[in-house]
């Protein structure tokens, strides 16, 4: 190694997210600085340390073995030093100017986002707020290089660091937009056609499962990636569609569209949220996770919806 007095600390925190992007030009819109200004950073880095540290792979970089050992060791400590330089700040939220980035699916855009808009607009008139869709695939790789500092929904696999809370247990209910005004007996719900809004574009999904428990099946026409198309295409129709009870009350408000409960006793599945080891103790990102599970109270049934105590 060269001789390191002098040396700028900086330059870590360049390094940091050269890692976490794999690209210069990642880096660089992460940081807010110039693609030449984070690629003269790495050289000075190369040749304090002795070692090319990240090396062209097609389109990304990969890191030798040097900047793996490296990244294990100042990771950690510089996402604490992050993490109480933020707790310092005060936030008042009336005031304040921030910008967060936060991950959601489709289904939880289409509940949260309409009360957190409001709520923003009241309290919070400077802030901004960048939402980046997300799946339980996406949510830990977008978490983990700080693309988004929090993320909520049915979550997969998290970086070790992230800190997670459970917020509620969901279940389902039916979205029709027929003119017929009896509920939906099990018969009728398996005879008429369904759409089924699922990533996986396929035609079967966790409702099928529990109908197939009951010895009863239903046909699924169509197989959608997002909730938003469901209200035109289920208006005037026969067609059904079973989706999350946040989803089908914030649908159940466009014309001609309304929600019941399902003929059948419903599968269950939990919502949660999780954030940076380097935002939980910052006031800023507290305000903002309270605002969320707040807005996801607002959006769903309490009949059918339990939230549970962090």
């Amino acid at each position: 190694m060269n001789d390191v007095s002098g040396f700028d600390l900086n330059l870590l925190r360049v390094f940091v997210v050269l890692m976490q992007e794999g690209s210069v030009t990642g880096a660089a819109a992460r940081l807010s600085l110039g693609q030449p200004a984070v690629s003269q950073s790495l050289a000075r880095l190369r040749t304090v340390l002795g070692d090319p540290l990240l090396v062209r792979d097609g389109r990304r970089m990969q890191p030798t073995d040097r900047a793996l050992r490296l990244m294990a060791e100042i990771g950690p400590p510089l996402s604490a030093l992050e993490g109480a330089l933020r707790a310092s700040h005060d936030f008042s939220p009336a005031h304040a100017g921030n910008t967060f980035s936060v991950g959601l699916p489709d289904d939880l855009q289409i509940a949260l986002l309409p009360v957190v808009a409001r709520r923003l607009a009241g309290e919070a008139p400077g802030i901004r707020l960048k939402v980046r869709s997300i799946s339980h695939v996406t949510a830990g790789g977008l978490l983990e290089t700080g693309e988004v500092s929090t993320v909520a929904g049915v979550l997969g696999s998290l970086p070790g660091s992230a800190r997670i809370r459970k917020l509620t247990t969901c279940s389902h209910r039916v979205l029709r937009g027929d003119s017929d005004p009896a509920p939906l007996d099990l018969d009728t719900y398996c005879s008429r056609p369904h759409a089924l809004v699922t990533a996986a574009g396929d035609f079967r999904g966790s409702i099928d499962r529990a109908l197939e428990k009951l010895h009863r099946v239903r046909r699924v026409a169509y197989s959608l990636p997002q909730f938003g198309t469901l209200p035109s295409i289920l208006r005037d129709s026969a067609l059904l569609a079973t989706v999350p009870q946040h989803v089908a009350l914030a649908l159940a408000t466009f014309p001609g569209l309304r929600s019941e409960p399902l003929p059948f006793l419903s599968p269950t599945f939990d919502v949660s949220m999780a954030w940076r080891e380097a935002v939980e103790r910052d006031p800023a990102e507290i305000w903002l996770r309270a605002m969320l599970v707040d807005a996801l109270g607002s959006s769903r049934d309490p009949r059918v919806a339990h939230p549970v105590a962090s």
